[in-house]
């Protein structure tokens, strides 16, 4: 059955066209479009066989396009001045107008994360213009977008019972190179946080050795696998993936 995903904007943005969250599948990175499926550089597997890259694993492209993707409304330049404080450059007196009333970036206090890995890093918040609605039942798992580790921020994962919550969600998330001195240009229109629909359900782990009929189907379908180099490759995404749907 398919499900709808409702993204509500809050305010009007007048000197803005506002950018809509995505498909993550539309926003697949260059590099990663750029790459290519074998290593260049005479690399062989255990078969012999060329070196398969990343390109080649859908469960890597797959995470990359789950779900939607909420994306930058506005231009943002980023700095700490020599007090520590963060500031905000704006492109022009239209984005600073806008900005006023909706500032799309604020602070977290300190003491919030004291005792954590990143208790170290300033940390921001990113107002987000958009109020995010689920069906009965889902929930909604807030991430980084996954495998883009060239990204200067880092959003801080959380989960949201968005079918209950009438409220809009904002983004903690950290800058690892941001400094006294330093500035961070982050467009607008980037990939900020990537929204994964999840169904809540009860769960119990079963933790036992793999035994009786789930082992046999275990080593029948590791036997076909390993058949030959050409059975091996590509095997998931011809016998056992099946293709996920965001729209």
């Amino acid at each position: 059955m398919k499900q709808e995903l409702k993204f509500e904007l809050v305010k009007p943005f007048p000197n803005q066209l506002m950018i809509p969250p995505q498909s993550s599948k539309k926003l697949i990175p260059h590099w990663f479009k750029k790459m290519g499926p074998y290593s260049t550089g005479g690399e062989k597997d255990e078969f012999g066989k060329k070196l398969e890259t990343v390109k080649k694993c859908i469960p890597f492209l797959d995470a990359m396009g789950a779900g939607y993707t909420l994306l930058t409304h506005i231009d943002m330049q980023i700095t700490l001045n020599e007090q520590n404080e963060v500031k905000l450059i704006y492109l022009d007196d239209k984005h600073k107008e806008d900005t006023l009333y909706f500032n799309p970036i604020e602070t977290h206090p300190k003491p919030q994360v004291k005792g954590s890995p990143f208790e170290d890093f300033k940390i921001l918040k990113y107002i987000s213009p958009w109020r995010i609605k689920t069906p009965p039942g889902y929930s909604l798992l807030f991430v980084p977008p996954m495998n883009q580790f060239e990204l200067s921020y880092i959003p801080i994962c959380g989960w949201v019972d968005s079918d209950i919550y009438e409220g809009v969600v904002n983004f903690p998330f950290i800058m690892p190179a941001l400094t006294i001195g330093t500035q961070i240009n982050i467009p607008a229109g980037s990939p900020f946080v990537q929204i994964i629909p999840v169904k809540r359900e009860e769960w119990t782990a079963d933790i036992n050795m793999l035994t009786g009929q789930q082992e046999q189907k275990h080593n029948a379908q590791r036997a076909k696998m390993m058949v030959s180099p050409e059975t091996r490759e590509d095997f998931y995404r011809n016998n056992t993936w099946e293709k996920k749907k965001y729209t």
